[in-house]
């Protein structure tokens, strides 16, 4: 890892657990699954049925009156796949982005343990630089937490697509997959992988903004720009360039964005100067009215 990096981090995960614990009700699986059942057919009414389990659309359709079949569902498998690479080292706030991310991710797995599914986690960056199963208890949150505060985790470069091959190799069908990443440095093709994942697996992307990422400096004046990656490096113009940068930014958000959602995975896009809380809320509140 570039020392340079290397020095910057230092991860504090700072527990807001009972804030998202009140707000998503403590149950991660009326969150993702409504009622914590699934669909599983349709029957004839028979008399002494429930009345409230007649579904008056699908009977309408039929000409028969019809009972919505539900069955419980078994525990979820959850696993996050966390991007380390050197351009989530970054910050004009005070947080860098990898620190923003692990505090998410810590509070986000208190809940998922809580609500009695199994939880997991994978560094990568253009290799997975570390791994931790889908496992159920309290035991997997603690390790979770300890590997996010290891500083050799972090920094290097990055590879989505060979991230989500790997991946692809060792979880269970049915496994939920959050990717938690800024998405900086995508190369092509990388959406095609995304989509032969989604056949497997549930996908969400919580995408990860500095507020360099998406606006330069209102100062005018000349700026040193380099790359992550490369460490290639150029001065620009931030006059020159604020409305072009701000331009190419909101249309890569919005490519990203519909990569998830074409395919009806999950997006949420999140900002290292606001508080996570709200826009993850909302977003899982919004699953809940959906899949009712």
């Amino acid at each position: 890892m570039d020392k340079k990096y290397k020095r910057k981090i230092k991860v504090k995960i700072k527990p807001k657990m009972r804030v998202l614990n009140r707000a998503l009700e403590g149950n991660w699986n009326t969150i993702f699954k409504g009622r914590g059942l699934e669909f599983t057919g349709y029957r004839q009414y028979i008399f002494g049925d429930d009345a409230r389990k007649i579904d008056w659309k699908a009977s309408f359709r039929s000409g028969d009156v019809l009972i919505k079949e539900l069955e419980e569902y078994h525990a979820l498998n959850v696993f996050f796949l966390f991007d380390v690479s050197n351009s989530m080292i970054c910050s004009s706030t005070g947080q860098l982005k990898s620190d923003y991310a692990s505090n998410l991710i810590s509070n986000l797995c208190y809940n998922i343990v809580k609500g009695g599914d199994a939880v997991g986690i994978g560094f990568f960056t253009d290799k997975l630089v570390s791994k931790i199963l889908p496992k159920k208890g309290q035991g997997i949150h603690l390790m979770i937490m300890q590997e996010l505060e290891k500083k050799k985790n972090y920094g290097g470069k990055f590879n989505l697509k060979h991230a989500l091959m790997l991946v692809n190799s060792f979880l269970e069908e049915g496994t939920m997959i959050i990717i938690v990443s800024d998405f900086i440095g995508l190369k092509d093709g990388w959406t095609r992988y995304l989509k032969i994942l989604s056949r497997k697996y549930e996908l969400i992307g919580m995408m990860i903004h500095d507020p360099r990422d998406y606006s330069m400096p209102l100062e005018e004046g000349q700026y040193l720009l380099e790359d992550p990656y490369s460490k290639e490096k150029m001065y620009i113009d931030s006059h020159q360039y604020q409305k072009i940068y701000a331009k190419e930014v909101k249309k890569r958000k919005k490519f990203i964005k519909m990569a998830f959602e074409k395919s009806k995975m999950g997006f949420v896009y999140l900002k290292t100067d606001q508080d996570f809380e709200d826009p993850i809320v909302n977003y899982f509140k919004r699953r809940v009215i959906l899949s009712r």
